[in-house]
């Protein structure tokens, strides 16, 4: 060996391994793959309800929209209620006593739907707050609808509430002092966008009693111009 000559290291001993015939594959009890496989069906179940539910909502909407009605005097559009139509001869200003807009129940029948800008020819505009002028519309329209005397009941208010509007409704029977005359039904809805207000009065009776579920979503349809 010459000087300064460095010998080689010696390899390293290879270290001992895991026995891999004594490792075995990670099992799952069936009542754990029962589990996984219910749950993914619920969560496949769960995301084709939402899509259906979402399909449902547009073409309800759509639906509702090809029966939205304008009207440029009164300023607004609406969606007219199923089973409602204008007023023939009657859908304008110039022909009512209030309001723009009359709607009639298809195919005739008792009851009438009016709607309007309220501005200062109705005393209800004098009221700021809507729930107080939605009342006050109400009580005007049956005093000059039903003047027979009788007595006010059931009376309710609730708020609504819009894509484009929000506002109160006001609802009440009219108990009439004649046995022989049905009870009368006025609806009223005050709402507003901005500075600018509309109302729904809603005439009806015990034979062509006021669908308050309709006449909400009627007023809460309405869409400034």
């Amino acid at each position: 060996m010459e000087p300064n000559q460095v010998w080689p290291p010696e390899p390293a001993a290879a270290l001992p391994g895991p026995d891999v015939s004594e490792i075995s594959e990670p099992t799952v009890s069936p009542r754990i793959a029962r589990g996984v496989i219910a749950l993914c069906v619920v969560a496949l179940v769960a995301s084709l309800a939402g899509i259906g539910y979402s399909a449902f909502l547009q073409l309800r909407r759509s639906h509702a929209e090809a029966n939205r009605t304008v009207s440029r005097a009164a300023g607004l559009s609406f969606v007219t209620p199923d089973g409602w139509q204008l007023m023939p001869q009657e859908s304008d200003d110039e022909h009512l006593v209030f309001g723009q807009v009359a709607l009639q129940r298809s195919g005739g029948g008792d009851g009438m739907i009016l709607l309007g800008k309220l501005d200062r020819s109705l005393f209800a505009a004098a009221e700021s707050d809507d729930t107080r002028a939605a009342c006050a519309l109400g009580s005007g329209m049956g005093e000059f609808f039903f003047p027979d005397s009788g007595k006010r009941v059931d009376t309710e208010t609730l708020d609504l509430e819009g894509r484009e509007v929000a506002g109160e409704s006001c609802f009440y029977r009219i108990s009439f002092d004649t046995a022989s005359s049905p009870e009368a039904e006025i609806y009223s809805a005050v709402v507003q966008s901005g500075d600018r207000r509309w109302w729904v009065s809603w005439i009806g009776d015990a034979k062509a009693p006021v669908d308050k579920a309709a006449a909400e979503q009627l007023a809460e349809s309405i869409r400034p111009l």
